[in-house]
Formats: C-alpha cells, structure tokens, sequence
C-alpha cells in the first residue's frame, strides 16, 4: 500500500505511519511512504498517486491540528477519514553541537513547540524558537546551521546523525497524538466508530449550536469533541467540527445527521461528513 505523510523523513507521522502499515499487513510486505505537506498528501490520494494520506490530528496538550482539519473540508468531496492511530510523543533537544550551552535558536513544528513551552522556558531561556513544517525539517536544519537545535523525537535525532542535548522535553508525560488515516472512502462499521462532522450556517443566529446538539441528545449520540475553525473564505465566520460516537450508517445517527442538513441548509449553509472510522486506542 502506497502512503503518504507530513514529511520529510523522521516525522512523528513517519512513525505513525509505520504503526499504521505493520497494522494492516501484520508486519510483512512494507510499502513505500512517500512525504508531501498536509495538503499534497490529500491531494495525492484523490489524484490515486497513494492509496492513503496519514496526517496528524489532535495532540492530547496542543488540541487539534488546525491545517488537517481546513484540508479535510476542503477535500471531503474525494477524501474521508477512514482510520485512526495514535502515537505516543516523547520530545528531545538534538543539534550538532555536544554542549546545550552553544544553542541559540531552537526549530520545531508549532504543536512541538507548545506541547514543550514551559520545560523550554525554563531550560533555555535566552533561545530563539523558531516554527517550521515538521520536526524533522528542523533536524534537517539542524545539521546545516550552527547554534541550531531542533526539538524532535529520538528517532529523528538519530535520523539525522545528531547529539542528544536534553531529553525529556514535553511538559507532560504522558503525551499522545492522534493521527487520522485518510481514503477515498471511509470505513465500513465495526461496531466501536466515530464519525467526523463539519458545519458551517450561512446565517447566525441565537440557539444554533444547541439546536444542533440537541438532534444528537435526542438520537443518543454522544459527543466527543466540538470545536470552531476559521472559515478561509469570509473573515470572522466559522466552521464547526462534531466528534461523535457511531457509523454514520447507523439509523440514530443518520437521522440526526439528516436534520442537521435540513436545519443548516435553511440558513443557506453546509454540512460536510468528513468520514466515519474505528476508535483506537
């Protein structure tokens, strides 16, 4: 199976990859992964250049990955959400240099960043941090630059041929993220599945949001997460993203999902499903 992830190579989504490829073949017959940003990948699904796209989602620190969620409204038409893996994230400060007093620029992806704010506050206030695509473009720029350090996993470290300055970055340790494998179509129902939900009403109006959730109350859906992403096209308007509990197959869920549409629709908005998926844990 061809997959493509957040690249380059020694991304947290390689290694999310890699878990997602041995779950589906036991172990035997790797296929190619192939590297793109977030938007390439879903594009190299719908164009059949992969057969699936695996891009981070949420973080159990950070919150959501906010260009996944935007790319996967803006492809539902030809992607969906077919599949989960989660990835547990333990963070390391790598550069050339043997001695973390030299540092004085720290690269990392955004949500890396973040998810070590307080611990790299406190061990390396006077460096410079500095958001890139991926941590692993940050090991890439750590081999290049002097007084670079890139805030990355072990792997990447290794990867790219650097010295370990600190371990054990993350604010908590307990990190996770979850990543969300991506299809042409989503997946049948097993009985244990979420579904992914994107709203958008064309007209505000007071009692919205609780006219939404209340089709879901009635039909005994449980909610697992509901946020609010910026709508690219006009400024200060809003999509908001449901997590729920069921197939979008199953008959409660699809007659919410149905008055949904009906209620959305008559303010001149949209309802997207973005994919119905096992729950992993």
């Amino acid at each position: 199976m061809r997959i493509v992830t957040l690249g380059p190579k020694g991304t947290f989504s390689e290694e999310a990859s890699l878990l997602y490829q041995k779950r589906i073949t036991g172990g035997n017959a790797p296929g190619k992964i192939m590297f793109a940003n977030i938007y390439d990948c879903l594009q190299a699904v719908e164009s059949y250049q992969a057969e699936r796209a695996v891009l981070p989602a949420e973080n159990m620190v950070d919150g959501i990955i906010g260009l996944t969620f935007d790319a996967l409204i803006e492809f539902h038409d030809f992607v969906k959400v077919s599949d989960e893996v989660h990835v547990n994230i333990k963070y390391v400060l790598a550069g050339r240099m043997e001695d973390p007093v030299k540092v004085e620029k720290i690269f990392s992806h955004p949500s890396a960043l973040n998810q070590c704010a307080h611990n790299l506050d406190k061990l390396f206030p006077t460096c410079l941090q500095i958001p890139v695509a991926s941590t692993a473009e940050a090991a890439v720029t750590a081999t290049k630059e002097p007084g670079v350090a890139a805030l990355c996993s072990p792997r990447t470290a290794q990867e790219y041929g650097l010295n370990i300055l600190h371990e054990n970055l993350a604010d908590y340790a307990n990190n996770e993220t979850r990543f969300f494998v991506c299809g042409l179509s989503d997946h049948p129902p097993t009985g244990n599945d979420r579904t992914l939900l994107a709203v958008r009403f064309g007209v505000n109006r007071p009692g919205q949001l609780h006219v939404i959730t209340s089709f879901f109350a009635e039909n005994g859906i449980d909610l697992t997460f509901v946020q609010s992403r910026p709508y690219k096209v006009r400024p200060q308007d809003y999509v908001l993203l449901f997590e729920m509990v069921g197939h979008k197959s199953e008959p409660g869920l699809k007659k919410a999902l149905h008055q949904v549409e009906q209620t959305v629709r008559a303010t001149n908005g949209w309802k997207k499903v973005l994919g119905s998926y096992p729950h992993r844990k």
